[in-house]
């Protein structure tokens, strides 16, 4: 009678207990993705627009396809627009604590191949624009034209440099961040932090939750450390097609301000320059790291130039 007893109070006590949900349970998309399996990895992605030419986006270091929202609802009028989750965010599964940039884009060249996609040009932000340069690298022939929104790769760290780097962020700091720390970690990706961001604070901080959220903040450390043992500025020479770099002339992230002070935005342009002669630079006011998010309408005219051009 008594075990009985004990166990319908834990029956009812385990019922009241809400399940712990995934990352991806708590993201609130505003619209639905559609999935596809590649490899291990089941990757989210939507698909807007009808165009002949397909844009095709990929986010950057704790982002997800959120991220391109702005420039989604505009540039699906004239082309077919591609936004997905890299494995270990968003909606997309994360089956290894250690993706590589080169592994993200072999992701992507499978996906397009997968997708049967032609006419792709290819838009990176941030750590996403390093995943998109290694992409191109590998399979230069799946591509027409290569957006780069304040890219990561082009600037590079000695090794002390970087190993201080990687011991200074962990996976530990990531999970323990306060709502406050948060927030200022977002409003440092922007010149001014605009009030429709604010879902992006949000979603981070419904993150500390999920069942999943270590996992996610290991994988981030992971492709911090890869970003830095994967640069590409001595390989974009062999880069042919047309390739366009856009920076918000406020970031504060890139060049790092505290191991290259005298470096700028002018200086990466030129060095990256002198490897992609091809290479067309455009660098927009009053706009943050998140340019592409911040000062959307801006980014969206200098991609449709971009891609009108012969």
């Amino acid at each position: 009678m008594i075990r009985k007893m004990l166990f319908s109070i834990l029956f009812v006590y385990s019922l009241s207990i809400p399940a712990q949900t995934t990352i991806s349970e708590t993201l609130n998309y505003d619209t639905a993705v559609k999935k596809i399996q590649i490899k291990s990895e089941e990757i989210a992605y939507r698909e807007e627009g009808a165009g002949d030419k397909v844009l095709l986006f990929v986010h950057g270091l704790s982002s997800n396809m959120q991220a391109w929202t702005k420039n989604i609802a505009t540039l699906k009028a004239d082309y077919t627009t591609i936004v997905l989750d890299l494995p270990g965010y968003g909606k997309s599964s994360k089956n290894t604590k250690h993706y590589s940039m080169a592994d993200y884009a072999c992701f992507i060249n499978d996906f397009i191949q997968q997708k049967e996609l032609e006419n792709v040009s290819l838009i990176g932000h941030s750590m996403g624009g390093q995943v998109a340069m290694h992409t191109v690298l590998k399979h230069p022939e799946n591509f027409e034209k290569l957006i780069l929104i304040a890219p990561a790769g082009i600037e590079t760290f000695t090794p002390q440099e970087a190993g201080v780097l990687k011991v200074s962020y962990t996976a530990e700091m990531v999970q323990n961040a306060t709502e406050e720390q948060i927030r200022n970690n977002f409003k440092m990706n922007f010149y001014e932090f605009p009030a429709d961001a604010e879902f992006m604070v949000k979603d981070r901080i419904a993150m500390i939750e999920a069942s999943d959220f270590k996992e996610h903040s290991i994988i981030i450390v992971n492709n911090i450390a890869a970003m830095l043992d994967e640069p590409v500025l001595e390989d974009l020479d062999k880069i042919k097609i047309p390739v366009l770099m856009i920076f918000g002339k406020e970031d504060a992230l890139i060049p790092n301000r505290y191991f290259h002070p005298t470096q700028d935005l002018l200086y990466l342009s030129k060095t990256a320059k002198e490897q992609l002669p091809q290479l067309e630079v455009k660098i927009i006011e009053k706009a943050g790291h998140f340019v592409n998010f911040e000062k959307a309408d801006a980014v969206n005219r200098e991609i449709e130039d971009f891609m009108n051009q012969e």
